[in-house]
């Protein structure tokens, strides 16, 4: 990964490649950053140009032994501690029993999430888990930093979701992120800085990642690929996480007009335009499943617009031209009275969805549940 390869983030990747020029180099940072943001894909290039043995001023070289090899994540001084699962085959697991399916993963979308990752066990994982870094993982790590370096001047431990860590695990690596061991360097990548212990970090330097701008994702995807204005609504509906919106356009669900379908089913329900209703939903249910969650996920965010628009500054809400003109004129019918029920609503719609539920018969029951919610009264007046 070269830092040219990564939309924005500017400061940061000039902060990280002038730590290393001037060899002031921390042995232990943490990348902070939300879901779907660069924190990852930073982290890799910064630890790709650490060891480059032709970097330039600004990045990687791209092509020398050591580049070829942390590009596909197989530099042998390169370790990879990840949030794995118990299953059937192995009840101590650590990260190498799952590693190359990690790389598959991350490789095929840098910015995939901890939730896709989880996912992508399938049926392995029948009790649920959300994936935990065990008290054996550190066991682990132990050993590998006990031996020297393989071939590279810096041996880079990356901790993809530390956060995930047991307690157990999180007191025995305390003093490894305080004094490693000469020539390596811990990178954690989190999105939840807040659920790690005190003690670590206040070993580590906190490097805090921005969200892609509406601009970064039309540039990461291209113009012909994607317009500002599709990003802008993009970015709003998966909160800046790039690798949500990169499988939303794989998957040709970006194809889908959110805020056409949503603006007019709203007021389909409002006329109770049952025959409306009946067609709206039959070209609805005819769409796959991931399309009709991502349409759900869309009404819960105008929802909360709505509320924004009624109750707050008008500063925080994410929305475009069209989607605010529609506001204005909706937001009078979401109110105290009937949004926790909306709301509910469609969220429990989405579990539906996700449980092989018809279709069908979900989106015109819900249709005729918005009828009653949209002509609930509220109690006070709204600007």
């Amino acid at each position: 990964m070269l830092f040219k390869e990564i939309i924005g983030n500017n400061s940061v990747k000039k902060q990280l490649i002038e730590a290393v020029r001037n060899n002031r180099i921390s042995h232990a940072q943490l990348f902070s950053g939300k879901s779907g943001s660069a924190k990852l894909a930073l982290a890799l290039a910064y630890a790709q140009f650490l060891n480059c043995e032709n970097r330039t001023t600004v990045d990687s070289c791209g092509t020398c032994s050591s580049c070829l090899k942390f590009n596909n994540l197989s530099h042998p001084d390169l370790h990879l501690v990840i949030p794995v699962l118990k299953t059937k085959e192995v009840q101590n697991p650590v990260s190498d029993h799952f590693i190359g399916n990690w790389r598959d993963f991350i490789t095929n979308n840098y910015y995939g999430s901890l939730n896709g990752w989880i996912d992508s066990f399938g049926t392995e994982n029948k009790t649920g888990q959300q994936g935990t870094i065990y008290k054996d993982e550190a066991i682990n790590i132990h050993k590998k930093l006990s031996l020297k370096n393989y071939e590279a001047e810096y041996r880079v431990v990356l901790i993809w979701m530390p956060e995930r860590m047991n307690l157990e695990v999180s007191n025995k690596l305390l003093k490894l992120f305080e004094e490693p061991p000469k020539g390596t360097i811990f990178l954690l990548v989190t999105e939840n800085a807040n659920q790690l212990l005190p003690t670590i970090i206040s070993r580590l330097q906190t490097i805090k990642i921005a969200d892609f701008t509406a601009e970064d994702i039309v540039n990461h995807f291209g113009e012909q690929a994607l317009s500002l204005e599709k990003a802008k609504q993009l970015r709003n509906l998966t909160n800046a996480d790039l690798g949500k919106i990169t499988q939303i356009l794989e998957d040709k669900e970006g194809e889908l007009d959110l805020f056409s379908d949503f603006s007019v089913w709203m007021r389909l329900t409002y006329k109770m335009d049952v025959q409306g209703i009946s067609k709206w939903v039959d070209n609805l249910s005819l769409k796959g499943r991931k399309q009709q969650n991502l349409f759900l996920s869309y009404a819960i965010k105008m929802v909360r617009e709505c509320l924004i628009y009624n109750f707050a500054s008008d500063t925080l809400l994410k929305t475009n031209e069209n989607e605010f003109a529609f506001l204005t004129k909706f937001s009078p019918f979401i109110h105290e009275e009937n949004s926790v029920m909306i709301t509910e609503k469609l969220e429990e719609s989405i579990k539906a969805i996700n449980r092989n539920a018809n279709a069908k018969i979900l989106f015109f029951e819900l249709s005729l549940q918005m009828v009653k919610f949209l002509r609930l009264k509220r109690k006070f007046a709204i600007k």
